[in-house]
């Protein structure tokens, strides 16, 4: 079973439209998926799933992560961690192919649980300096935030190497990508394509702007579903080949492990120099 963990500590970056589209894609070719929202404040792709099931249209199965007695009844954010190994361990065993987990945009114990136990993460981010800032500006920089994402990826990737596990693949999604190229696009586009080596991130997919990717919370309905008049436009036939394409990570065992960021190899100069 693959685990795909879909984060990012930026809101509205897209990572819940990811979920839904790729976790549809999977099961329309045949993967028996499961999806995990995290997001404890909004639920969006828990609220999708059960829009689609209402729908009757086919589903991933959704898997819920039971708060703790304290936590159902303060409503506190989960502070412990080891809840998603043994839920994952089970998903494996009743014969899942894929488990999607899709997170909030927050540094929470289940966040980092769920990036340890990821064989692919996705972190989608639009065209913009906010975006690109918010997720991989470096600490210390000026533009970096008080949370630092790229950070946590730098730690996962160090705790995972140093348990004997290999490095994750790590894809940028660039999400609602304007049909029509821009000049602030093609800015961001070339910096992030600089950034990936340094950061330690791979390929960047892109995901068009689309109408019907803006409507899943409606109905439930995807570009995957047949439309009610029967009848499929250009735009959610090219939607499809877009999420399918992202859906090939899942298929396929990695050709190489990931470049290590600059942060983990100093890391592990440092374990070295201690040891």
């Amino acid at each position: 079973m693959q685990v795909v963990t879909i984060s990012g500590f930026k809101g509205g970056t897209g990572k819940t439209t990811l979920a839904c589209l790729l976790g549809v894609a999977a099961v329309k070719d045949g993967l028996r998926t499961a999806c995990l929202d995290l997001d404890r404040n909004t639920r969006n792709l828990s609220g999708f799933l059960t829009q689609r099931r209402e729908s009757r249209l086919e589903s991933p199965d959704h898997v819920m992560l039971m708060d703790t007695e304290e936590e159902a009844r303060t409503n506190a954010k989960p502070k412990h961690s080891g809840r998603l190994e043994p839920l994952v361990r089970m998903a494996k065993m009743d014969g899942y192919d894929l488990m999607i987990i899709d997170t909030s945009s927050g540094n929470l114990a289940d966040v980092y649980e769920a990036h340890l136990l990821a064989d692919l993460i996705l972190t989608p981010m639009n065209e913009s300096p906010a975006d690109m800032h918010g997720l991989f500006a470096p600490i210390g920089s000026p533009a970096a935030p008080l949370i630092n994402y790229r950070d946590m990826i730098d730690t996962v990737r160090f705790d995972r190497r140093r348990a004997g596990l290999p490095v994750q693949r790590w894809q940028v999604v660039m999400n609602r990508v304007s049909a029509l190229p821009s000049k602030i696009g093609t800015i961001i586009n070339e910096r992030v394509a600089k950034m990936a080596q340094e950061a330690g991130f791979e390929t960047i997919w892109n995901l068009r702007d689309r109408v019907a990717h803006r409507a899943l919370a409606l109905e439930g309905r995807s570009v995957f579903d047949t439309p009610v008049d029967g009848k499929l436009t250009m735009s959610e036939i090219s939607g499809r080949a877009e999420v399918r394409a992202i859906l090939s990570l899942v298929k396929r065992a990695p050709e190489r492990v990931a470049a290590e960021p600059a942060a983990a190899q100093q890391k592990s100069s440092e374990e070295k120099i201690a040891a």
